[in-house]
């Protein structure tokens, strides 16, 4: 079988049979005792010709045909004109399959993820993914939909003969989120990013776990996680109480809690209840960008202003706390906004995830921005307190009351960090972990947290905004 162009298709079916084929002539002769049946695959309906006689459309039964050799040419709208050879026998039949080609292109579309429905020109063409599916020529609109996935929609123009390969990448379809508030114009942060919105608001977000964060002058800052799945419409209502947290800040409210624990390690005992006042504390980890607004000489990376800002000794951490008003915590206090007042191992509770922090079991080892993982944070709110950057402490390495046991680095010469973080394991991210160093000394992974008391909070100390003890020792 061969396909001719369109345009010899005619020359063909008048000459051929007289030029290469000496008993054929251009007038189809009839005889009554023979049949010749044409058919056309894979449509019926394409109509014959047979030496320049039309005999109706496939599939068709000739009959009277002289015997011989025939050119028989068949077309149809849609597909490509094509001919065929058959030989009428002296008696009986002859039967003559042609195969029709549409004139069309060809359409590959390939989804992640997969099985997504795809229409085209409104119809159902199939379920990603589509190989060469043959489509027919000209302008034409395809459609993906998949549940809940936002739907994709694309004009194109088909040509003959051309293959069209697509691949997409699904996105969700929006939650929508409602906030409220009493009272109502609080500010909104969500996961740690100012929306510049107040309540009450309506906002479209990715599916993703959220933290929002209302303030409101004269009211304590309040947090609430929610969690948004594609398509959802999730209403969050918050009734902040009056008060005044600095921005930024959390309360940790006076009381007992757990404090230490017993089989550990063995500067970590005994375990005990210990009556904290209220303090306020830092929600976040000082940032590059924060550290940078108050000595404008530090530097960092391109991308990494939103990372804890970590190389610094006890003095500096100090420095900065001072000089924009604050403190550093001590061992005690940082121990209950990272736990809360129940003794739990982890922030989250008593299970170690790695998926919860920033160490070195993380399927990404490094120092993260700030408040990367909001499901990981304290029971009061306060992010990455287990691991991305260790946190200087006021506090003197010492033995707890009631310990006895010998350390030979208890004393005056070393502070307390705490957190672990990016380079440490999920031992040294627990709460109840202490780690220590000189005063002096400063290493990749120390950073700081600040506090402020809620009676009577400290005046920044002009001293300290001078950035010459700090930059000196950064040198």
């Amino acid at each position: 079988m061969r396909t001719l162009p369109a345009w010899r298709a005619l020359g063909w079916t008048l000459g051929v049979c007289g030029v290469l084929l000496g008993s054929c002539t251009n007038t189809v002769q009839h005889t009554a005792s023979t049949k010749l049946i044409v058919e056309t695959t894979p449509e019926a309906g394409a109509e014959i010709m047979i030496g320049g006689e039309i005999y109706g459309v496939t599939p068709q039964t000739i009959e009277g045909l002289r015997p011989g050799p025939y050119i028989v040419q068949v077309t149809k709208e849609g597909y490509k004109r094509n001919w065929d050879m058959v030989t009428v026998p002296e008696t009986g039949e002859a039967r003559l399959v042609i195969a029709m080609a549409p004139i069309a292109g060809y359409l590959s579309i390939e989804t992640k993820p997969g099985l997504a429905e795809v229409y085209f020109d409104g119809v159902l063409l199939g379920n990603t993914p589509l190989v060469e599916r043959v489509v027919p020529i000209g302008q034409h609109t395809f459609e993906i939909r998949l549940e809940p996935y936002e739907p994709i929609r694309q004009t194109l123009v088909i040509l003959e003969d051309y293959r069209y390969p697509f691949t997409f990448e699904l996105t969700y379809k929006p939650a929508v989120l409602e906030i409220f508030s009493s009272p109502t114009g609080a500010q909104i942060w969500l996961n740690n990013q100012t929306q510049g919105k107040t309540t009450p608001v309506r906002l479209e977000l990715p599916p993703g776990l959220y933290t929002v964060t209302l303030s409101a002058k004269g009211y304590v800052m309040a947090d609430q996680k929610v969690q948004l799945d594609a398509a959802q419409m999730r209403t969050v209502e918050i009734k902040l109480q009056e008060g005044e947290t600095p921005p930024g800040m959390v309360l940790v409210p006076a009381g007992e809690f757990i404090f230490g624990v017993e089989k550990a390690s063995p500067d970590e005992r005994p375990q005990s209840k210990v009556f904290v006042d209220a303090f306020y504390v830092d929600k976040y980890e000082v940032t590059n960008r924060q550290f940078k607004e108050i000595y404008p000489t530090h530097t960092c990376e391109k991308g990494e202003e939103d990372k804890p800002v970590t190389n610094l000794t006890f003095r500096q951490a100090e420095a900065f706390a001072q000089a924009v008003g604050k403190r550093l915590l001590t061992e005690m206090e940082w121990e209950k906004a990272a736990r809360g007042t129940d003794g739990r191992e982890y922030p989250w509770g008593n299970e170690f995830r790695a998926d919860l922090c920033v160490s070195k079991e993380s399927s990404d080892a490094a120092l993260q921005e700030i408040g990367s993982i909001p499901a990981g944070a304290s029971p009061f709110g306060c992010m990455d307190m287990a691991g991305n950057a260790y946190e200087w402490t006021s506090s003197w390495y010492r033995a707890y009351p009631g310990n006895k046991d010998i350390i030979k680095d208890y004393g005056g010469d070393f502070r307390v960090l705490r957190s672990g973080s990016y380079m440490t394991g999920k031992f040294d991210v627990r709460c109840a972990r202490r780690h220590y160093n000189r005063m002096d000394v400063s290493r990749a992974d120390y950073g700081l947290r600040c506090a402020k008391d809620v009676a009577a909070p400290p005046e920044p100390l002009t001293s300290a905004s001078s950035p010459t003890a700090v930059e000196e020792q950064q040198k």
